[in-house]
């Protein structure tokens, strides 16, 4: 089972669906289903606009949406300066988003783990 398709499960209907991988994070106005965060990240800094910020002033939207990233920490660290920032700042963004977050599951290889809540 996918990240996606976890989420419909658990948490059903979503009053939003946004994909960062094809949407502007700035078109995110209300709660729902985000995906793709890792891509809003690079979108954001592609623009050098500081992502973590960005986020931190729109929490109060986010409280009540469900956020899909994909881990890309793992693996070979990237040589090209833009795709270290990418990958720090996306893992700097997860951490703020854990640390607000109700609860947090990990899926990996299509097994839920609960690691908060």
């Amino acid at each position: 089972m996918g990240k996606r398709a976890y989420a419909e499960k658990i948490y059903k209907n979503f009053d939003s669906v946004i994909d960062f991988e094809h949407d502007a994070p700035e078109d995110f106005t209300r709660s729902g289903l985000v995906l793709n965060l890792q891509a809003g990240v690079r979108n954001l800094l592609s623009r050098e606009i500081d992502a973590l910020k960005f986020f931190e002033t729109r929490i109060e939207i986010l409280r009540n949406s469900i956020l899909i990233g994909d881990e890309i920490s793992g693996g070979v660290i990237p040589i090209d300066k833009f795709e270290c920032q990418w990958r720090d700042e996306t893992g700097r963004l997860y951490k703020f988003l854990a640390s607000e977050a109700d609860i947090v599951d990990r899926i990996f290889a299509g097994l839920p783990l609960r690691l908060k809540g």
